[in-house]
């Protein structure tokens, strides 16, 4: 839609990201625990935990008119860090905003810090207890009482400027939709069955490391990366899940037209966009959109111009 977007990133502490190499699994219980956390946000849980007289969740008085019901929410899940190391976290993006139970649109600006730290702490913490593994040395209770006892505060970042239309919310999360663990040109020898490549260390305000390794050891931090199969690294919540409401999606489609009318462009649409901002195929009069009647082309091959009628 083309509302505001606001960026977050979810990581998991040290301690806590074997649990989640031997048991994969547990990775899909991340993106929904991410829901969990801006759902509690958006539905404004604590004030109906303090209500004095309690309604049911079932009730039509559960959710008053300034109680934002549908939001957006797309989770990416990425494995690996920039030296290539098990790091998992989520890249999200959410609309800042969403539709109260009559279908109006109502912005949200402002999150609860502390309370989405300490859902998410409470949450990873459930889900590495939860997990299956094989070898019986992992003992998830004794690093979960660890963080506890020292009060660790789980690291999510929000990004510095939200994404103020679709266009750059599409542009932000298309970067990690299949993005892989390392860039090509970043490998910068192969020499001796050994590969050198380089990484920037956010730790060291983005220095640029070199990092030598021999083949097998390289290939086997890419291999770790590799998902599951049918393993989704990609899931979409409320308003941008596939099953939504009726009303819903008539309402979405008057909040995303300027999206759909541009969505199929050509190379040649995308280039005239840019450097006129217009749209050849649409009348710049009346702005419907024009019939296709001829293209004209280089044909590298005969050296010459050809055309191509459409009928």
């Amino acid at each position: 839609m083309d509302v505001k977007h606001r960026s977050v990133l979810f990581t998991i502490p040290e301690e806590l990201r074997m649990f989640f190499f031997y048991d994969r699994d547990l990775l899909t219980k991340l993106a929904y625990a991410v829901n969990d956390v801006f759902k509690y946000q958006f539905h404004n849980i604590k004030a109906k935990n303090q209500r004095i007289h309690k309604i049911s969740k079932y009730s039509s008085k559960y959710f008053t008119n300034s109680d934002i019901i549908h939001y957006g929410l797309i989770t990416v899940i990425h494995t690996f860090g920039r030296d290539l190391k098990w790091n998992p976290h989520i890249h999200a993006i959410v609309t800042l905003g969403g539709f109260n139970k009559n279908y109006q649109f109502l912005e949200k600006k402002y999150f609860h810090v502390n309370s989405i730290a300490g859902q998410w702490k409470k949450m990873v913490i459930d889900i590495v207890k939860s997990g299956n593994y094989d070898k019986p040395e992992i003992k998830t209770y004794a690093a979960a009482n660890y963080l506890y006892r020292k009060n660790t505060r789980f690291f999510f970042n929000v990004a510095k400027n939200d994404l103020n239309n679709n266009i750059y919310a599409i542009k932000y999360i298309g970067r990690y939709l299949a993005r892989a663990p390392i860039a090509e040109y970043k490998i910068i020898d192969f020499y001796d069955n050994k590969v050198t490549f380089y990484y920037e260390s956010l730790a060291d305000d983005k220095q640029r490391i070199e990092l030598t390794l021999d083949a097998e050891t390289f290939l086997s931090k890419l291999i770790i990366h590799i998902p599951p199969k049918h393993f989704k690294m990609i899931r979409r919540f409320g308003i941008y899940s596939r099953n939504i409401k009726s009303e819903l999606k008539n309402i979405m489609k008057f909040m995303r037209k300027y999206v759909s009318k541009y969505s199929n462009f050509t190379f040649y649409q995308l280039e005239i966009w840019k450097a006129f901002g217009v749209n050849p195929f649409y009348c710049f009069k009346c702005n419907t959109r024009m019939k296709v009647k001829k293209i004209s082309y280089f044909n590298i091959h005969t050296g010459s111009i050809c055309w191509k009628e459409y009928r």
